[in-house]
């Protein structure tokens, strides 16, 4: 029995050892969303968003999302398509083995053009990947306060990262 428990040991220690390690990350995603209150429902801007992070644990991670819209759509809170950027930072719970996550958003959004407005919300995905390189898609809520109404927001979200 206790051969049993030292090599079981032995192989979860050689099977999460590459998983322990904290590094770098980076990701690229295209995100499309859907302002669902106040009425009337529209689509929100296709957005491009970059995120360096690190990774601690195996399991959190911090990143900083850049993002700009595309001029799909009208940009929330204003009437015109104009090239806008969002600071989002987050944080995002992901277990090495498991499939599923948890991301955590607070993003600071129209810094270059319009009223500068808070968002936060959260979102869930599935993620895939061999080695250091990685697949996810995701959706998010994420209410923005705009004219001191709350509007809410259904954020969909492919993308790819790759860890260093």
């Amino acid at each position: 029995m206790r051969r049993w428990f030292q090599a079981a040991l032995v192989l979860s220690v050689l099977a999460f050892a590459p998983a322990a390690r904290a590094g770098f990350i980076v990701e690229a995603s295209l995100g499309k969303g859907v302002q669902t209150n106040p009425s009337p429902v529209k689509a929100t801007p296709t957005n491009i968003m970059i995120a360096p992070g690190v990774t601690f644990l195996s399991l959190l991670r911090l990143e900083l999302g850049l993002v700009t819209d595309l001029g799909d759509a009208k940009t929330l809170g204003t009437d015109e398509k104009k090239f806008n950027l969002q600071l989002r930072p987050m944080l995002v719970v992901a277990p090495p083995i498991f499939p599923l996550y948890g991301r955590a958003i607070f993003a600071v959004t129209n810094l270059l053009h319009g009223k500068t407005t808070i968002a936060y919300g959260a979102a869930a995905g599935f993620k895939l990947g061999v080695g250091p390189v990685g697949v996810f898609a995701e959706a998010g809520l994420l209410p923005r306060s705009i004219m001191s109404q709350i509007s809410w927001v259904i954020e969909g979200r492919l993308g790819v990262n790759l860890e260093f």
